[in-house]
């Protein structure tokens, strides 16, 4: 009886287990088998301030379209209880994610972008053009030179997942048109586009195209 009451325990246990891992499978799997290995195998600069990072040297990972966003839009309460399908295929696509220090990852949580006036640094130490503001309507304004980046992966995610646009629409769409595509985030769009089954960012393709 004690063997058999252990042998239930220690079930329950795997299953409680399984359930709160199902959520996020999918991404921790990309994370860990494509994004680092593949993705980001050389050499890197982070998202928010341009820090260069060697090859092999893991950084925290940012969804630019939260990922709690994303699993509100389904209906879940938060990431950690979204067991959806829509949920595990969306916070696991590679064109929203980026690589980010951990203190501006946290910093900016999932607070909308926007624009701030004045030039505060969120992070002075650091000399980088970050900033965010207090209260219940904080938001986040990064540097200008990836202001396209993330508008074009946050309007990929709008619309490739029917996604709401959580008042990002005309600022995204005001950055998508104001920072065009640069070398760097077309290359990237090609290696996506090999490593997530021909799956590409049109915004990204089709910038300069009516």
């Amino acid at each position: 009886m004690k063997s058999s009451r252990f042998i239930e325990v220690v079930a329950f246990f795997i299953f409680i287990s399984s359930v709160a891992l199902a959520d996020d499978s999918e991404y921790s799997s990309v994370r860990d088998n494509i994004f680092w290995p593949l993705l980001y195998k050389n050499n890197y600069e982070t998202l928010y301030c341009a820090e260069f990072k060697p090859a092999g040297e893991r950084v925290t990972i940012e969804h630019v379209y939260p990922a709690d966003w994303i699993a509100k839009a389904q209906g879940c309460t938060n990431r950690d209880s979204c067991d959806v399908e829509l949920y595990r295929l969306a916070s696991s696509d590679l064109h929203n994610l980026w690589p980010a220090l951990q203190r501006y990852n946290s910093s900016r949580g999932n607070l909308p972008y926007g624009v701030i006036s004045g030039e505060e640094q969120r992070f002075p130490e650091d000399d980088c053009d970050f900033e965010r503001t207090s209260g219940a309507n904080a938001i986040v304004e990064p540097r200008d030179a990836v202001k396209g980046q993330i508008a074009r992966s946050i309007l990929y995610m709008i619309s490739s997942y029917n996604l709401p646009e959580r008042g990002q629409l005309e600022i995204m769409d005001h950055w998508n048109k104001s920072y065009p595509p640069n070398d760097f985030e077309k290359a990237r769009n090609e290696e996506i586009a090999k490593l997530q089954s021909g799956q590409r960012n049109p915004f990204i393709d089709f910038w300069n195209k009516p």
